[in-house]
């Protein structure tokens, strides 16, 4: 069995082997289905990419997995143009630069990758000059306004970004709540991975761009960054007290509050005590003086 050198034959030889699996799906029925995504794809050329003959571009293989769908009928991931077993080569086979395929799916498949805004390592406002504030001095005022509003975890792109596209409707929601701008742009970030504005744009039509619909979807938009925003804080004041519990938990101010208080030991008869007039006694004394009491009762009675 001839196993794929390199990522052509790969997609090829997986192409092949979908196909195969539905019966009466040919190279026609592929370039068919393509028309339905306004790709111009011939049978000759659907022929020469399950041939490994043909080279996808970019576009080409993002759309693949959508044409197949819609050919074979059920649905097709990406990866599964990258099943298989040898390893193969991107480049020329140069010894020790081979890749395994599911390594490849791996990558396709993995989580974007998010860099909080945590992680930026800058110097605290206090250190610098109050007057002329530097770049990155009001970086880290930022910082710390959206950690106080519970955004910490916002992606640092996604906040350049948002931060570059905000307008008009970020500083006018972030007055009405009474917050620094930046959180409002923070919160639109975690949402939207872009401003406000840019997202509010996005979702209108051309056509439909008219005062009265601009205006209902940034009510729309601002209440969903106000709930973003009660989130934050809910989380921060859960975080807080579940800190204090723990806190209390590992400590010792519960008992320093409420000590612990134990009865005092009773004081043995058989010690010697001292009464008011400092001299020692036992406990048999006692009972003498109760036995002389009693008898000067009886002699009464």
């Amino acid at each position: 069995m001839n196993h794929p050198k390199n990522l052509r034959e790969l997609i090829a030889a997986n192409i092949q082997r979908l196909r195969s699996a539905t019966a009466g799906v040919g190279p026609e029925d592929i370039a068919r289905a393509a028309t339905n995504f306004g790709l111009s794809w011939t049978p000759a050329w659907v022929t020469g990419v399950e041939k490994g003959q043909k080279a996808l571009t970019a576009e080409q293989l993002i759309a693949l997995p959508f044409v197949l769908s819609s050919a074979l009928g059920h649905r097709i991931s990406l990866s599964d143009l990258f099943l298989g077993d040898a390893s193969i080569h991107l480049g020329e086979p140069v010894p020790g630069t081979s890749l395994s395929p599911s390594y490849l799916r791996e990558v396709i498949t993995a989580t974007p990758f998010r860099r909080p805004f945590l992680d930026l390592d800058l110097p605290d406002p206090a250190d610098a000059d109050a007057a002329a504030p530097s770049p990155v001095v009001q970086a880290a005022e930022k910082m710390r306004e959206i950690t106080r509003a519970g955004l910490g975890d916002v992606d640092v792109r996604a906040l350049k970004r948002a931060e570059e596209g905000a307008g008009e409707a970020e500083a006018k929601l972030a007055k009405k709540l009474n917050v620094a701008e930046i959180v409002v742009i923070a919160a639109a970030a975690s949402l939207w991975g872009r401003s406000l504005t840019e997202e509010r744009d996005a979702q209108l039509e051309p056509e439909d761009s008219v005062k009265t619909s601009r205006a209902t979807l940034t009510r729309k938009m601002s209440a969903q960054i106000v709930e973003k925003l009660e989130q934050a804080e809910a989380s921060v004041s859960e975080a807080a007290m579940e800190e204090l519990r723990s806190h209390v938990a590992n400590s010792n101010e519960a008992t320093a509050l409420y000590p612990i208080i134990r009865p005092r030991e009773p004081i043995p008869f058989t010690q010697d005590v001292t009464f008011d007039d400092d001299e020692p006694h036992r406990a048999d004394d006692h009972d003498r003086i109760d036995e002389q009491a009693m008898e000067g009762e009886e002699a009464m009675a």
